[in-house]
C-alpha cells in the first residue's frame, strides 16, 4: 500500500516531535522545526521506513516557509495531510501588564503563519482530489486562564480561520480538523509538569483523526484531569 505523506511543523520538539515518531512507522514525513539540533534529535527517533524530507527555518519568515513547501512539492508525489502544530507563548501576563510586542509575534506565529502554510498547501490538495488540514490550536480559546490572554487571543484568530475553513474546504473534498489541548508536558514548558498531558497522548488523537476517510472528526478537546473543566 502506498504511503500517504504529512507535513508537520514544529516538528523538532514536544508534541510535533511525538507525533513524527508516531506516524513514521506508516507515513511519509515532511518536517519543519526552528532549531536544527532539536530536529536532529527528532529525526534520530523516527523509525525506518519514511520517506522524510526536513528543513528548519523561523516559520514568520514567509520566504523561508514558501521555499519549503516548494521543497517538500518537489520531492513528493503528494501531500496527503497538514498538521499545523508549530507555536509560542511569548506574553504572559495579565491584559493590563502583558507585553503588546509579544502579542504581535505571536499573532505572526500561531495565526499569520499558519494561514500561509494552508494557502501554500490548499492548491496540491485540491488538485490531488482532496486531503486532510488539522490545525493544533488550544483549549485556552475554549476556557478562559487568567494571564494567558494575549496566547488565547493569537490562537483564537487561527481557530476563527480553521472554523470558517472547515466549512470552505468541503468543496474540494478536504477535511478539517481543530485540535483543543489542554497543559502538554513538554519543553515548551520552562517547568516540566508531570500531571499534564503527554504529548503521545495528544499526538495518538491526532493520528485518530488523520485516520478517519469517510468523515471527519472536525473538533478534538483533550485536556489532563488536573484542569479545571469550565468557562
Amino acid at each position: 500500500m502506498t504511503r500517504k505523506t504529512v507535513l508537520i511543523t514544529g516538528a523538532s520538539d514536544g508534541l510535533g516531535r511525538a507525533l513524527a515518531v508516531l506516524l513514521s512507522e506508516h507515513y511519509d514525513l515532511a518536517l519543519c522545526g526552528r532549531k536544527p539540533e532539536k530536529m536532529a534529535e527528532t529525526l534520530a527517533l523516527l523509525k525506518p521506513g519514511a520517506d522524510v524530507y526536513q528543513e528548519c527555518f523561523d516559520m514568520t519568515d514567509e520566504a523561508a516557509l514558501a521555499a519549503f513547501c516548494d521543497h517538500v512539492k518537489a520531492h513528493f508525489s503528494r501531500i496527503d495531510v497538514l498538521v499545523n502544530n508549530a507555536g509560542a507563548n511569548l506574553a504572559r501576563g495579565a491584559v493590563k501588564d502583558f507585553d503588546v510586542s509579544g502579542l504581535r509575534k505571536m499573532l505572526e506565529l500561531n495565526c499569520i503563519s499558519q494561514v500561509e502554510m494552508i494557502q501554500q498547501i490548499y492548491p496540491a490538495m485540491k488538485m490531488q482530489g482532496g486531503g486532510c488540514i488539522i490545525n493544533v490550536i488550544s483549549s485556552s480559546v475554549l476556557f478562559h486562564s487568567e494571564n494567558n490572554a494575549a496566547y488565547a487571543a493569537s490562537k483564537a484568530a487561527m481557530d476563527a480561520v480553521a472554523k470558517t475553513l472547515l466549512k470552505e474546504a468541503k468543496a474540494d473534498n478536504i477535511r478539517v480538523t481543530c485540535v483543543y489541548p489542554g497543559g502538554i508536558d513538554t519543553s515548551f514548558r520552562a517547568v516540566p509538569k508531570h500531571e499534564y498531558l503527554r504529548p503521545e497522548t495528544v499526538a495518538g488523537a491526532i493520528r485518530s483523526a488523520i485516520e478517519v476517510e469517510d468523515g471527519a472528526m472536525q473538533e478534538i478537546v483533550i485536556r489532563p484531569l488536573v484542569e479545571n473543566n469550565i468557562q
